[in-house]
């Protein structure tokens, strides 16, 4: 399946709508967006989440869908070029 591409900004958009609309993830935050040369499946970025408000064991109870939202936009979207491959793009912690 090919991806498509978003501005770096755009993912990052859409992947905050994508978890707040999971259930048991509405407070989560994205933490970084880091921009990288493709993996083996294609995709040419990571994202790191985090329930800032929650305890630990709270956390993690939800971690799983978070990261099935994370995995789901990746199968989708690519960021696209001139976003600079190898380049941190943080949201709010660098990668």
């Amino acid at each position: 399946m090919e991806r498509l591409t978003k501005p770096l900004s755009e993912l990052k958009r859409l992947l905050s709508v994508y978890l707040r609309q999971e259930p048991g993830c509405h407070d989560c935050q994205l933490r970084a967006v880091c921009v990288h040369r493709p993996d083996h499946t294609g995709c040419n970025w990571s994202a790191e989440v985090d329930f800032p408000e929650r305890t630990e064991a709270d956390a993690i109870r939800h971690w799983r869908q978070a990261r099935r939202v994370v995995m789901m936009v990746r199968e989708q979207y690519n960021v696209a070029a001139g976003a600079g491959a190898g380049a941190a793009a943080p949201s709010r912690a660098a990668c």
